[in-house]
């Protein structure tokens, strides 16, 4: 297995270890490979961005909407 290189600038280095020592990982390294897994989760990691807005915009525009008011309804009933 090869190990996998990753440039920034020393700046960027000091941020990535600053906000990994906040969310509690130990190295930068374990902080990155977490964002990575949460990325390969995202259930829409493989949706195309400009036909998931394309049928929004169509749903917009046929009505296909909720009331505002409704928004926090289903997470009310759990």
């Amino acid at each position: 297995m090869s190990d996998l290189v990753i440039h920034v600038t020393p700046e960027q280095r000091q941020r990535i270890e600053k906000v990994a020592r906040e969310r509690g990982y130990n190295a930068p390294d374990d902080y990155l490979l977490a964002l990575f897994e949460l990325d390969a989760e995202d259930e829409d990691a493989d949706e195309d961005p400009v036909a998931a807005f394309r049928q929004s915009w169509h749903e917009a525009m046929t009505g296909q909407t909720y009331p505002v008011s409704t928004l926090w309804d289903d997470m009310d009933d759990e």
